[in-house]
């Protein structure tokens, strides 16, 4: 009876060993990412800071507003104020219902375009990021897989592979190192699409501090491996649950 009792105790610490009963899925890792409380608005100061292949560096700053109701609608705007030649260049994305419209107002042709969903690939302002890249998370449309609990860089996290399911992605998968204390992506690594096992892009979240009680990664860093560049979006100053007015949200502000 004393075997049968120490037999089945080991088991039970091999089995709790092994991550076999994980007590959470992939699919819920990606939706408590979507969930995370990131202020029903925020406005930032960032710098945008390009990097070439050479190392040589270029400076952009901008505003950036966003205000969430929930998961399905928000809206999101960027004014860029410097240098002269992207100064009052904007970027609007308004969702409604999951309905995601997005414009773009190049201040040097004065000229307001609209993003087509075909659009995904393109690069956002010349910079490292995509306006796929730049989109909000939303799970329901992501295949989740591959769930590793794991460290990085000493931080408990959960390591999983997402897959978008309508296939407007230049991506065939994206494996995602989500923070189990944060649920903030600290490592998202993209590979290719047209050759599945190559990594072409990592975007890392880095100096995560707390303000105002929320999770804030202070820099972003997206590196193109192929062209070995890389954008960096570092916050000086962000505020949250601020009261922002509507017409920033709006087609109107972006040429003002």
């Amino acid at each position: 009876m004393k075997k049968l009792f120490s037999l089945i105790v080991l088991c039970l610490v091999l089995t709790a060993g092994s991550g076999v009963a994980s007590a959470i899925t992939a699919d819920e890792v990606l939706q408590g990412v979507e969930n995370r409380y990131i202020g029903k608005t925020s406005e930032s100061d960032t710098t945008m800071k390009l990097i070439n292949s050479d190392g040589k560096e270029r400076s952009r700053t901008m505003s950036i507003y966003r205000k969430k109701i929930d998961n399905d609608n928000k809206d999101n705007f960027i004014h860029f104020l410097k240098p002269t030649d992207i100064k009052d260049t904007t970027y609007l994305v308004n969702e409604k219902s999951r309905n995601r419209l997005k414009w773009i107002y190049l201040s040097a042709y004065k000229n307001v375009r609209k993003i087509a969903a075909d659009d995904y690939a393109a690069a956002f302002v010349s910079s490292d990021f995509t306006y796929e890249d730049m989109d909000d998370i939303h799970a329901s449309d992501y295949e989740c897989s591959n769930l590793v609990e794991e460290k990085l860089d000493a931080e408990d996290v959960y390591s999983i592979d997402v897959k978008k399911k309508d296939g407007k992605t230049s991506y065939s998968k994206t494996t995602m190192k989500v923070s189990k204390e944060k649920m903030i992506p600290l490592k998202s690594i993209m590979y290719d699409k047209n050759s599945p096992d190559k990594v072409i892009k990592e975007l890392t979240s880095t100096d995560i501090q707390k303000i105002q009680d929320i999770w804030t990664p202070m820099t972003v860093t997206m590196k193109n491996l192929e062209k070995n560049t890389s954008t960096q979006l570092i916050v000086n100053k962000i505020t949250y649950d601020g009261k922002l007015d509507d017409e920033i949200f709006t087609e109107r502000n972006m040429k003002k």
